[in-house]
């Protein structure tokens, strides 16, 4: 995994891990010797190109010890299978979930990288039956993969997203069930289309209202706002990086998110709002 630094014109985000966890989050690191809200989700929470993602603004706002555990291109499988990570956040007081795609994440068609979940390992021999006429081989990212099998035949493809959709559930649901504090999903709205349909990818609503027995808020916010020219002067990154930093969440959909979550965060802790 790599990093920018702040000689190539990117940040430097003090990359840390924490108790046995192989994973690399942005830092600095947060002690977890005190209370503190844990929030999880992909490349929006790690907050790349940004100086103040909204959990450092979060943590702000409320006075609480905010620990970013945002992993870039995650899935919930990152989540899940790391013993260390799900042992955090069984100890956080409040514990916000980017509501994540359904892409990457291992399922009965396909392996993804247990920790780099947007990395596509290999296929299932009911992925080789379903399309006999894909070379497998050619494939290195999720994404890529679905996008080519969608174009092949859409009618192939629907059996395909109907078990992500049903694999999301069923992991959420999972996760959800192993956490004893209070949980929110965070439903960020309006992020632009990169194929494949609109993020996250595969999740609608009908998903999302399934989990709210277990769930003790949902926060949906828009960060529909494309960057333009102002924005990007307020982003941070390496020149080759503009067109990903242009499809990035931007400095005012942080502020947004940090304003809504915040009077969450307040509420779940016995704060005044």
């Amino acid at each position: 995994m790599s990093y920018e630094g702040p000689g190539d014109g990117g940040l430097d985000y003090y990359p840390c891990r924490y108790e046995g966890s192989r994973s690399v989050f942005r830092g600095p690191a947060v002690s977890l010797d005190a209370p503190f809200t844990a929030v999880i989700g992909g490349s929006e929470v790690y907050g790349r190109f940004v100086e103040d993602p909204f959990t450092d603004q979060l943590a702000e706002r409320t006075g609480r010890r905010v620990v970013n555990l945002g992993l870039p291109n995650a899935g919930l499988d990152a989540f899940i299978l790391d013993e260390a990570l799900m042992n955090i956040l069984s100890r956080a007081e409040v514990v916000i979930i980017q509501a994540m795609g359904a892409q990457n994440m291992s399922n009965r068609y396909y392996t993804v990288h247990p920790r780099r979940n947007d990395r596509f390992l290999k296929q299932s021999k009911q992925l080789s039956r379903l399309f006999r006429d894909v070379d497998f081989s050619d494939f290195a990212f999720t994404r890529h993969m679905l996008a080519t099998l969608q174009r092949k035949s859409p009618q192939r493809f629907a059996l395909i997203e109907g078990e992500l959709r049903t694999a999301w559930v069923a992991r959420m649901q999972l996760l959800l069930s192993r956490l004893p504090g209070k949980r929110v999903l965070l439903s960020l709205e309006g992020g632009p289309d990169l194929g494949l349909g609109d993020e996250p990818l595969f999740v609608n609503h009908e998903m999302m209202q399934a989990l709210e027995p277990s769930l003790d808020k949902v926060v949906q916010c828009d960060v529909s706002d494309l960057p333009g020219a102002a924005e990007l002067d307020n982003m941070s990154f390496p020149v080759q990086d503009q067109p990903v930093a242009e499809r990035s969440l931007t400095p005012i959909g942080h502020d947004r998110i940090a304003e809504a979550l915040a009077r969450v965060v307040r509420r779940a802790n016995g704060l005044a709002a």
